[in-house]
């Protein structure tokens, strides 16, 4: 993980098992001063998969390295 709040983002890159690769993965990201999340790219493409609420993001269907990025 990589906070750049001060540019309004947390980077993330996680490695997702490619054998026995789970159904899905829940990354949960919380802003230091509770900011909503605004967007999220995942491996460079626009991601809707995120509840800004729950402050979690559903990465489902990947695995591998995976880049994610939370804008705020």
């Amino acid at each position: 993980l990589v906070s750049d709040v001060e540019h309004g983002k947390i980077t993330a890159t996680i490695q997702i098992p490619s054998r026995q690769a789970p159904a899905a993965v829940y990354l949960r990201l919380r802003h230091p001063k509770a900011a909503p999340m605004a967007s999220v790219t995942v491996n460079g493409k626009p991601w809707s998969g995120f509840d800004k609420e729950k402050e979690t993001i559903k990465l489902d269907g990947l695995s591998g390295e995976v880049a994610v990025v939370a804008q705020y």
